[in-house]
């Protein structure tokens, strides 16, 4: 079984940050300038071996980098940081208590940060009707009520979208939000893990207190693989945070609210995720690549839909060549023709610009659009190679079947 370095990464940087912490509230220049350069390259070194959330990890090297350099300049007043003081009447346990609350209530301010508008309708998202009709009926049944007051049931809340990259699962969440009125939660996994490493799950504890509080609510938890990973895989996050993620799954699910919460998790990667939080989700949907006519359709709303027009060649053609293709691939190729057109369109924009003095002077410049041409979009698909091959996609219909 390969060894994944990350993990170790953060086992160490979880350590500096405890030394740090110490060496600040003590006064200690010298140990925290030390510290806050460790930790900076630790970062650095967690961006080169991971694959994801390279630019967060790369973010908080600069972070700690500066802090490094403040410190080195004595530009930050050190014991600053208040003490949780026990006074005579007060017991040690309450004294952590009370600073265990003030953390949760840290915590619970940077959720707020993960709140989104969600502004996609059903109409917005080509083909897929089956996952709508799941996501509409588990909405509408979280909120109407039965004629028969006897009746009790149970409707899912937890759904896991599974599936190629860019087959429209965040969309699909940011839909049903919208349509609920509800406030979207989009948990950005990469933040969550490298912001705050050794926190990660107490801030997942926070995410499902904000949903609480102000439900109806939805928390789209994306490429949740990596968050959640199974717990043999030698990963730091598949420990404390498998377990957290599994006590507020189980917890949330037995609430009594008034409004409905509800989780979505998409994955690209759905064998990798741990067993027992594959169990806890009631509902499993396979988000597939697009069929020939929401190709069709991807099309249309990114051209039609966008006030634009195309020239000698035809939606159903477009929907003909690009077999294979993502939602995000289609609409990845629509906006380099549109950018094609427009350097087609304006060939003096350059020589325009250099002539602005004002911000107002460049808004009042209006720009021409002419019809997309063949040969303008289908050179756009071919600079779009679609990154699933026939095997992986036998794959997730495998998983499927077998889950």
């Amino acid at each position: 079984m390969a060894v994944d370095a990350s993990s170790f990464i953060y086992q160490e940087i979880k350590k500096a940050k405890k030394k740090l912490d110490a060496a600040m509230e003590r006064g200690d220049y010298e140990a925290a300038a030390r510290l806050a350069k460790r930790i900076s390259e630790l970062f650095r070194e967690l961006a080169r071996v991971r694959k994801w959330g390279r630019e967060e990890a790369l973010s908080m090297a600069e972070e700690y980098n500066q802090l490094y350099h403040k410190l080195r300049r004595g530009e930050i007043e050190l014991a600053s940081k208040p003490k949780i003081r026990v006074s005579r009447g007060e017991k040690k346990g309450e004294a952590k208590h009370s600073e265990s609350s003030e953390l949760d209530e840290e915590f619970d301010r940077e959720a707020e940060n993960l709140i989104m508008r969600a502004d996609t309708t059903w109409d917005d998202i080509a083909g897929l009707e089956d996952v709508k009709r799941a996501l509409m009926e588990a909405i509408y049944y979280s909120l109407a009520k039965p004629s028969d007051p006897g009746v009790k049931l149970t409707p899912p809340r937890r759904f896991l979208l599974y599936g190629p990259p860019g087959t429209g699962k965040t969309m699909l969440a940011m839909a049903a939000s919208n349509m609920l009125k509800a406030t979207f939660i989009n948990v950005s996994v990469d933040r969550v893990l490298s912001r705050y490493v050794g926190d990660s799950p107490r801030m997942i504890s926070a995410i499902f207190r904000l949903a609480y509080r102000k439900a109806p609510s939805i928390i789209f938890f994306d490429e949740v693989e990596t968050l959640v990973s199974k717990r043999d895989s030698g990963k730091e996050a598949a420990t404390g945070l498998v377990q957290t993620f599994l006590t507020e799954l189980d917890g949330f699910k037995s609430k009594k609210l008034d409004k409905p919460v509800i989780v979505i998790a998409a994955t690209n990667k759905p064998w990798i995720l741990d067993e027992a939080i594959l169990s806890r989700f009631e509902k499993r949907i396979y988000i597939p690549l697009p069929d020939w006519e929401a190709r069709r359709e991807i099309f249309r709303l990114n051209i039609e839909g966008k006030g634009l027009k195309l020239k000698d060649i035809t939606y159903e053609e477009l929907a003909d060549i690009t077999e294979g293709y993502s939602g995000r691939d289609i609409a990845n190729a629509c906006r380099e023709a549109t950018m094609m057109m427009l350097r087609r369109a304006n060939p003096n924009i350059y020589t325009k610009l250099t002539s602005i003095k004002s911000l107002s002077e460049l808004e009042n410049i209006k720009y021409n659009v002419e019809p997309i041409t063949r040969e303008e979009i289908l050179e756009a698909i071919k600079k779009v190679k679609p990154p699933i091959t026939k095997e992986e996609l036998k794959r997730y219909e495998e998983w499927g079947k077998g889950g």
